[in-house]
């Protein structure tokens, strides 16, 4: 199981001594992969902006391949983002600030695994549940009022829809947390999913023009395709990838 850790531990007492603070843990992610791959290579600076995705820290064994995390998954859709939605609003404490959460959607074009039949994944659209990041402390307002850092427009900007994407999601297990508000409403047959540290990758637009050599226009969403290893940077794009993943048996 991995343990996820907020940026900043939201303390009522250090919250009042910043002017901003960090989210109260979100979604406990979990990760049953192996061992521990080593970063080799600088991340690339492209047009997608992953920061709003990287809102807390990871201690995981990472995949060192994208087909040993598929076939951990048991879904797995190539796909492009369809837009972003306000995700549910958890209570943190008594009397401490709300857990924000957006809502990623992915429009699935490439069924590789566990997408076809599945009533969770309603009209070819998966949910997807992240932390939505830290909120910003306002001393005049009780903490359970303060608003959250990045709005739904902030991640749409920095993650715009038609961005392709491949998603390793699973269904969502029930809140820990008491909800405050489900948030946007979903499909009656859609379900909230949720993403291990490697489970979301993007093909960046700026990086697939510039490309030249062995540089990926691949990049990692919560966590950098360094982590794993070697094998993530093989595929230089989407289609590649998707092609590795199929050639391996991942396909529907």
């Amino acid at each position: 199981m991995v343990r996820r850790y907020a940026i900043l531990a939201l303390t009522l007492a250090a919250a009042t001594a910043l002017s901003a603070c960090g989210g109260t843990g979100g979604i406990a992610a979990e990760n049953t992969g192996q061992k521990q791959g080593q970063a080799h290579d600088v991340e690339q600076i492209g047009k997608l902006d992953v920061s709003v995705l990287r809102v807390v820290h990871s201690d995981f064994s990472a995949y060192e391949s994208p087909e040993a995390l598929a076939a951990d998954r048991p879904i797995v859709a190539a796909g492009v983002i369809d837009g972003w939605q306000q995700g549910p609003i958890l209570e943190s404490y008594p009397n401490g600030p709300l857990d924000y959460r957006a809502v990623l959607r992915v429009r699935v074009t490439e069924p590789l695994k566990g997408v076809k039949g599945r009533e969770s994944i309603s009209d070819g659209l998966i949910y997807i549940e992240l932390d939505q990041g830290g909120v910003v402390s306002d001393p005049s307002v009780p903490a359970g009022q303060w608003k959250p850092r990045k709005s739904i427009e902030d991640f749409d900007k920095a993650l715009p829809a038609g961005t392709k994407i491949l998603v390793f999601p699973r269904e969502r297990p029930r809140h820990e947390m008491p909800v405050r508000s489900p948030g946007a409403p979903l499909p009656p047959e859609a379900k909230l999913m949720v993403v291990p540290p490697q489970g979301l990758v993007l093909e960046d637009p700026q990086l697939l023009q510039r490309q030249s050599g062995d540089a990926t226009a691949l990049v990692g969403g919560q966590e950098r395709l360094s982590v794993g290893g070697e094998a993530w940077f093989k595929p230089k794009n989407m289609g590649e990838l998707v092609t590795h993943l199929k050639q391996r048996g991942f396909s529907e």
